[in-house]
């Protein structure tokens, strides 16, 4: 067997391996969050080559490096077969405080030969808020959640109890979460006997030259993607709608990209400083945003791993809101920081060429309720939406709630019987919705509409998102329209109704509806240029109302 082929034989033995974990995860987790498939896989060598992954949800797997370095700053030297550590602080490599990183060492014949990874979010990281991580009222990472910084929950395959109750003691919904972790222990111990097996039967030396000619090779593919790029500087500004209660304005992250022949430089440097709230981005997130955005206009075949990434730079400055310091907060990050990098990204690459990129995508809109579930007398913490549309793309449409970007289509929504057992709501409607998508000759995919009724009184909810500003909606290129904005109602049980503010927290009583409108994606190219069978055909379908056909589409004189 060539080395060619033994390496393409390792590389998707290896990529196997990390999907069965994902699929292990999804068979025994305990959240709505997991159930959601909220979490991703990885593997990495022991030089800290990131080699593997499986990424339903992107930006959790772009800061797996710098997880694997914030353990491996505090433990290199002192690592023991039967070891697992554990992780959430954004200051010590992680991202945001509800993905929690657990990573188990992979000893074979006493030497160790790779790391398991798993991340996910989860219901609960205690925090003064509660919501499922997001608490828009947080001013510092102190109120924003518990912060566990690399330590071990197993130490030579002993269960570090003190840990355990140090942890779990300080969460509402400690069984969801104490079931989560598990989970992921798990996965990563199935993890860890596939690859001993896979070096028991192609032995070690083999593998390891297998791993070093796939990181060579992905680096090579990156780079040769890059080079289709116009050479040049460009520009682009996105914005937050805000940082939560305690920073109204909208807050810019400012992109300067840099592409000199095969390399690109991404550089945030010039962004807005970081606020008091919890919006703020930490490097890491930073840099696995800027991932998402590389990852969707280059081949899709291109393997995620420390190969690729070798071919570009991402510069950040402290203290700005790409790359927020202690003590800021940090629980939103993954969600409208994220959206407004990869937009940053995708609008710079534009101006070289729009036909590389995408128009916008929806942005993250949702609904979480949290409290005392008075049917069981236990905490719940559920969240409601419908995903929104991607943005076009030169010759095609974008997809059906799909969005937002930070998942690129990974995540799922949760099954509605699922949502009505764990929380006190009922799910009276989801759909799509006509005349959410951004018109263009080719349009954007569509958004959602959903109704969901709260069951009981005294529930919190908390709005968080984005894309609710006329400045954050999903943008259009090359003459194509943007989508309408994210829009949220709440028609209470005693007929008034009120439209909540992002990031704001709400209390609603037995009766109150709440009503989700959730953006598509933007268009691409001239609305007009549109056929008349596709205009036709999207009436016919209820996706575009025959108002728009006329007026945007020119249908109808």
């Amino acid at each position: 067997m060539t080395a060619a082929i033994l390496a393409s034989v390792i590389d998707n033995r290896l990529h196997a391996i990390a999907a069965r974990m994902a699929d292990a995860m999804l068979r025994s987790c305990r959240s709505a969050a997991f159930q959601s498939r909220d979490f991703v896989t990885g593997i990495f060598d022991s030089d800290g080559a990131w080699i593997a992954t499986k990424d339903f949800i992107p930006v959790l797997a772009g800061s797996l490096p710098s997880a694997y370095e914030g353990v491996l700053a505090k433990f290199a030297g002192d690592v023991g077969e039967g070891d697992v550590f554990v992780l959430n602080d954004p200051y010590h490599g992680n991202n945001h405080p509800p993905d929690v990183t657990v990573l188990k060492p992979v000893f074979h014949r006493g030497v160790l030969r790779f790391w398991t990874a798993t991340k996910g979010h989860h219901a609960d990281v205690g925090g003064s808020g509660g919501e499922l991580g997001y608490n828009p009222g947080a001013r510092d990472c102190y109120e924003d959640a518990l912060r566990i910084p690399p330590v071990r929950l197993y130490r030579r395959g002993v269960r570090q109890d003190d840990v355990w109750d140090l942890i779990l003691l300080n969460l509402r919904l400690r069984d969801a979460v104490e079931g989560d972790l598990h989970c992921q222990i798990g996965a990563a111990a199935l993890g860890e006997r596939e690859l001993v097996a896979m070096l028991d039967a192609f032995g070690v030396e083999p593998v390891l030259e297998a791993v070093r000619f796939q990181l060579a090779a992905a680096a090579r593919h990156m780079r040769s993607e890059i080079a289709r790029w116009p050479d040049g500087v460009y520009e682009a500004v996105r914005h937050l709608d805000d940082g939560g209660e305690h920073h109204r304005e909208p807050i810019a992250v400012r992109l300067r990209l840099t592409v000199a022949g095969e390399r690109a430089v991404f550089d945030f440097t010039g962004s807005d400083p970081q606020v008091t709230g919890y919006a703020n981005s930490t490097r890491a997130n930073t840099v696995a945003s800027a991932l998402v955005a590389l990852f969707a206009v280059t081949d899709p075949a291109q393997r995620r791993t420390s190969g690729a990434l070798s071919a570009i730079d991402v510069l950040t400055r402290p203290g700005t809101i790409a790359h927020a310091v202690e003590p800021a907060a940090t629980t939103l990050c993954t969600i409208t920081a994220c959206e407004a990098i990869v937009e940053a990204v995708w609008l710079a690459l534009a101006q070289a060429d729009p036909a590389l990129t995408h128009a916008g995508w929806c942005r993250g809109y949702a609904f979480a309720a949290v409290g005392i579930d008075e049917r069981t007398g236990r905490p719940f913490g559920a969240t409601g939406a419908l995903k929104g549309g991607s943005g076009a793309v030169l010759g095609f449409d974008g997809w059906d709630a799909i969005g937002p970007p930070v998942a690129m289509g990974g995540g799922r929504e949760v099954d509605v019987e699922l949502h009505e057992l764990a929380a006190p709501a009922t799910i009276l409607h989801q759909g799509f919705a006509t005349d959410s998508a951004g018109a263009g000759r080719w349009r954007g995919g569509l958004g959602g509409f959903s109704r969901w009724r709260i069951d009981q009184d005294g529930v919190r909810v908390v709005c968080i998102g984005s894309g609710a500003l006329e400045q954050t909606v999903p943008y259009g290129l090359a003459g194509g329209l943007p989508a309408p904005a994210n829009r949220g109602v709440v028609r209470h049980r005693d007929g008034r109704v009120t439209v909540p503010r992002t990031n704001s927290t709400l209390v609603l009583e037995r009766g109150d509806v709440i009503e989700i409108h959730t953006s598509g994606g933007g268009g691409y190219g001239d609305p007009r240029e549109r056929s008349r069978e596709a205009v036709l055909a999207d009436v016919r379908d209820g996706l575009v109302s025959e108002a728009a056909a006329r007026d945007v589409y020119g249908l109808f004189p």
